[in-house]
């Protein structure tokens, strides 16, 4: 089923109650007939400093689940806080949940914020287990005023009583890394390869550039030459091919050196299958990917 996820607009908002209303009702097989008073309406919740996200199974269609993220200032610092997460029991099990999530931290990441932050239940398998898939990690209890604000207002709603509840956070803002230590990962990434997959390389050299020549950051890397099976008469004093992975590209996606290390390794072994003339079909059936 399809995900068309936007910015909630003024006639989506007035859906997001009875929304979260609902959704609220698979906690009662877990809970009971727990009663946690009425939600904040839409329009409360776009009243508030953050954004708020909406999830259609069409384009243009009604909202079928939302997300809403605080933006609250802290001193001289902006936060983000993943505050609510709801989808209709009738359109879950589709993805919805998580394209919301992970089309909020990109809007997050948008607007300059390093890290989401949220709290949730700790063993409620579409709570804290859903958002560790997404790659939130449980943090230590925030010593500042919004987050012990939330503890407070938890604590009033007595929600410790169904489980105990945990603070997460993750990642969002680009990894930098300078183009000396990128190059060295490479070079680690590199090693760590199959001698089976390196052994037949020949007249091949390994480059690091910070971005493509048409200077846009989709593309991770490039085979510059021509694969074994094209050569024909490959004489002496040819050029070396080329297999060029961009530093830039490879930080806009990732937020932590294990994601990037694992992007690299994805970027050489297709790169160096390009040399071999395999496919994608072949790359599995040689355990390669």
């Amino acid at each position: 089923m399809p995900s068309f996820v936007r910015l909630a607009t003024e006639a989506d908002l007035d859906r997001l109650a009875d929304i979260e209303r609902a959704a609220d009702r698979a906690f009662a097989p877990l809970f009971g007939d727990v009663q946690w008073g009425e939600p904040p309406s839409g329009p409360e919740r776009a009243a508030e400093e953050g954004f708020v996200l909406v999830v259609a199974e069409e384009e243009d269609g009604p909202p079928v689940g939302f997300v809403h993220v605080l933006e609250p200032v802290l001193g001289t610092e902006r936060l983000a806080h993943l505050e609510q997460l709801s989808v209709h029991p009738d359109h879950a099990r589709r993805g919805h949940g998580r394209e919301l999530v992970e089309a909020a931290l990109d809007e997050a990441a948008d607007r300059g914020h390093e890290t989401v932050s949220l709290r949730t239940y700790r063993d409620v398998p579409w709570n804290a287990p859903f958002y560790r898939s997404i790659g939130f990690a449980e943090a230590q209890s925030f010593d500042d005023a919004f987050h012990r604000g939330l503890v407070e207002t938890e604590a009033g709603l007595g929600l410790d009583r169904w489980g105990p509840r945990v603070d997460m956070t993750i990642r969002v803002a680009a990894l930098e890394m300078t183009a000396e230590d990128f190059e060295a990962l490479v070079v680690e990434e590199l090693d760590r390869l199959p001698d089976d997959m390196v052994d037949g390389l020949d007249n091949v050299v390994f480059v690091v550039e910070d971005r493509p020549e048409d200077g846009s950051l989709d593309l991770l890397g490039l085979y510059d030459g021509l694969a074994v099976t094209e050569r024909g008469n490959y004489g002496m004093g040819e050029l070396p091919d080329r297999i060029i992975l961009y530093r830039e590209p490879h930080l806009a996606q990732c937020t932590t050196e294990e994601a990037l290390r694992d992007e690299v390794h994805t970027t050489l072994v297709h790169e160096i299958a390009h040399y071999y003339g395999i496919d994608d079909a072949q790359l599995h059936e040689l355990g390669w990917a």
